[in-house]
């Protein structure tokens, strides 16, 4: 009798009823499975299927508070499948949290940079986080429709399309692809750092060869401001190296907004430098938060005269979270 009790007494302690492993057990097995690889158990019905939470690059892309959100408030709130109940009620914010954690904890891999590191995506500066997205962007008359596509934990490729609408006979101004390789994050110290390649070939307006290699980073000191920043060279076929751009942001977040100010700095090797100011605002038009856009405006400092403010604007969905119609 006294072996039998201390055995339940030593269960008990390893597997306490608060424990986030407990807890995926009573709330999110009989959807999820047992080992959270989405397969529900036989007597449940889903209209949607559930997420594997094994894989890595669904779990780790989106920020800790966000799961903890759509945990305790229900895929409702979020215009997700009506399938995932919600558990404000049934537990305390500390079991939520613990569960969302071991959910997160099945991934198993290390080297994913976390989604609290995902940064809301600035005008000018190339963000340093890899993503799965659809870019939709306009400077005055001039458009850039971008496709970015993660490969793995920490590489994207990119490519993107170009047009003016000025009256000119050749409306198609030409493409480029990039890649974008992370190579350190810190979850600790909110930060990552990114490297990349753009290459645009001579099609459309462009006329040679042009490479421009890049530095990308993201910080959040305190968690009160967002900092974003990229140092891009310049090289074309003919002439060479062509100078340097300097571009630097910084944020706060509001809710579902945003405001931010930019400042770029291009310092050609032949020829006059200029500074301009982006004063913008991001906002989260989705729910979910898969799908935002962005407002603002370029505003010439100095540089070489005729030079105009211009409004620009994007708008983006984050594919890798959902499909577009979803989430609102």
């Amino acid at each position: 009798m006294l072996g039998g009790m201390l055995l339940v007494l030593a269960l008990a302690m390893q597997r306490p009823a608060d424990s986030g492993a407990a807890l995926f057990a009573s709330w999110c097995k009989s959807c999820h499975g047992a080992d959270g690889r989405g397969t529900p158990a036989a007597s449940t019905r889903l209209e949607v299927p559930p997420a594997d939470l094994h894989e890595c690059k669904g779990s780790t892309a989106e920020t800790e508070d966000r799961w903890v959100k759509i945990v305790a408030q229900g895929g409702a709130a979020f215009g997700l499948s009506l399938d995932m109940p919600a558990f404000g009620e049934a537990g305390t914010p500390a079991q939520i949290r613990a569960v969302v954690r071991y959910a997160r904890s099945l991934c198993g891999e290390l080297g994913w940079p976390p989604g609290e590191l995902n940064f809301p995506r600035a005008f000018l500066v190339e963000k340093a986080y890899p993503e799965d997205e659809v870019v939709i962007s306009d400077r005055g008359r001039g458009q850039d429709y971008i496709y970015e596509h993660r490969l793995g934990k920490r590489l994207q490729l990119e490519v993107s399309a170009g047009s003016v609408f000025d009256g000119q006979p050749q409306a198609f101004q030409g493409v480029t692809g990039a890649l974008k390789y992370n190579v350190w994050h810190s979850l600790e110290r909110r930060a990552l750092v990114s490297l990349g390649l753009e290459a645009t070939p001579p099609l459309g307006r462009q006329d040679v060869w042009e490479m421009e290699p890049f530095l990308a980073f993201g910080a959040s000191p305190g968690r009160a401001l967002v900092v974003q920043g990229e140092v891009q060279g310049s090289w074309e076929e003919t002439e060479g190296f062509g100078g340097m751009s300097y571009r630097v942001g910084v944020g706060h977040e509001l809710g579902r907004f945003v405001p931010m100010l930019e400042a770029g700095w291009t310092v050609p090797a032949d020829g006059e430098r200029t500074v301009s100011l982006y004063p913008q605002v991001w906002v989260q038009l989705s729910r979910l938060g898969h799908v935002a856009g962005s407002l603002g405006a370029e505003l010439p400092a100095t540089g070489p005269e005729p030079r105009h403010p211009r409004l620009i604007a994007f708008v983006l969905w984050d594919f890798g979270d959902a499909p577009l119609f979803r989430g609102w």
